[in-house]
């Protein structure tokens, strides 16, 4: 789903190399197309954290992001009238009418490390903002946490029983299962919660100009495009599950020691792998490429997957790189906080770093942007499993 973030900050990093015969920082601005094309090109694949081995940088500068002043009200009274009930396998029948508060991750993995079952998630329209305007993370019910209107209480059941009652054991069925509850949910959010967003923009209309209200033009467009292209995979997911071919899907697992300080389930397109390498350009109208991340756990301990159609060449890339990050857990949890916005952190890991620690995961998450000086976490030991 959209967030708005007033002014955030939107940083710049110019490698050393490219700075060598600069003065001071100021002269980069100065300098001709050809540098300037040169250091955009330098630039593509140095937004990412997870190469301790990358040399200095320094801090050109940031710019804000304007966003209209006064537009959070009109999303707020879109908020008032509540998110749309529907189930998503209501093309199948037997539907029992009883729209509920699905989970995308299971609350029982993460209910006993919850803190007065409350976990910590980033709340965009309700959440606490600093002096600096800046988001921070909010506790927030069990109950609630990375729940959607998109099944009915049958469905919900009977569908996911596999993953709900049952440990992980690394099944086909199962991984089919979490890819599809990452889809389903990001299906929801793109088909029917994003309505909020398009209902409030014929308000904001009236009192923006369309150059104020132009950035949010194009991503009502281009969330309406997304949608439609996922509809035609949900009508291909039901009937794989209908007919329990699990082989569709197939899943890269990571199975760790420890509980993890984050979980999540996404469904989503990356425009980078993990090495920060640009493998599809995601603003185009072409067909994407999907996959689903999911962080999640069992016995406490620590299960990452990556989950995709069989034989997708994307998706083998995708996982090859993250084999290859020299500090795996510092990368997961750095992709989620910088790309993803359904994830939930544990109280007893977000209350145990240090403020200034805090403010770092702040900004990257509000910033969606790379930032390789992020701290290192505590290892969950990832090892990847096979069937």
């Amino acid at each position: 789903m959209l967030s708005f973030f007033d002014g955030l900050p939107r940083f710049i990093y110019i490698p050393q190399p490219l700075l060598l015969g600069c003065n001071n920082e100021s002269e980069i601005l100065v300098v001709g197309d050809s540098t300037v094309s040169r250091i955009r090109n330098e630039l593509k694949n140095l937004d990412e954290p997870f190469n301790p081995h990358l040399r200095h940088q320094r801090l050109l500068g940031g710019i804000k992001r304007d966003k209209p002043e006064n537009a959070l009200p009109s999303i707020y009274q879109e908020l008032r009238k509540g998110f749309a009930e529907i189930c998503l396998f209501e093309d199948t029948g037997q539907c029992d009418g009883k729209i509920i508060r699905a989970h995308s991750l299971q609350k029982r993995i993460f209910k006993d490390h919850a803190k007065n079952g409350h976990v910590y998630q980033f709340e965009p329209f309700t959440g606490r903002h600093d002096a600096d305007r800046n988001l921070w993370p909010d506790l927030i019910g069990i109950n609630e946490a990375t729940t959607f209107l998109g099944f009915c209480k049958r469905h919900d059941s009977q569908i996911f029983s596999s993953i709900e009652d049952l440990p992980f054991q690394n099944t086909p069925e199962q991984k089919f299962l979490y890819h599809y509850r990452a889809f389903a949910q990001m299906y929801y959010d793109k088909a029917y919660k994003f309505k909020i967003i398009e209902s409030a923009f014929s308000n904001l209309a009236k009192k923006f100009s369309p150059q104020e209200l132009n950035s949010l033009a194009k991503q009502i467009y281009l969330n309406k495009h997304d949608a439609n292209e996922l509809k035609l995979q949900k009508s291909r997911f039901n009937d794989q599950l209908q007919n329990k071919d699990w082989s569709a899907v197939e899943g890269h697992v990571f199975v760790g020691e420890n509980m993890p300080d984050i979980l999540t389930t996404n469904f989503f397109a990356p425009r980078k792998n993990f090495h920060g390498q640009i493998f599809q350009d995601t603003k185009l109208l072409s067909p994407l490429k999907w996959v689903s991340f999911t962080v999640t756990a069992a016995d406490d301990r620590a299960i990452f997957l990556l989950c995709g159609d069989r034989g997708c060449p994307f998706l083998r890339e995708f996982a090859t790189s993250f084999r290859e990050m020299p500090l795996q857990t510092t990368a997961v949890i750095t992709y989620v906080l910088c790309t993803f916005e359904n994830f939930i952190m544990l109280p007893r890991w977000w209350e145990s770093l240090p403020k200034n620690t805090q403010k770092k995961f702040v900004n990257a998450f509000q910033g969606r942007f790379y930032r390789r000086e992020l701290p290192n976490t505590c290892d969950w030991k990832l090892k990847e499993i096979f069937s």
